[in-house]
């Protein structure tokens, strides 16, 4: 992405009761022009995006709105 991402969420997995949680880094753009999202996991470099409903869900989760 040329721009800087305007969130970055670090979110924890449980994935084993007897092995500890795993953390996850996400960059997250929120897009103006079409109010979707486009959320990226460096480590396994893939890109994923948001429709509208669900960015303002997901947004709405981070700004405790």
């Amino acid at each position: 992405m040329a721009e800087k991402e305007d969130v970055i969420a670090t979110l924890f997995f449980t994935y084993d009761k007897n092995m500890p949680e795993r953390l996850t880094e996400y960059s997250i753009w929120f897009s103006k022009k079409d109010g979707s999202a486009a959320i990226f996991h460096r480590e396994k470099n893939s890109l994923g995006t948001l429709d509208k409903e669900n960015t303002q869900t997901l947004n709405e989760l981070i700004t405790n709105n």
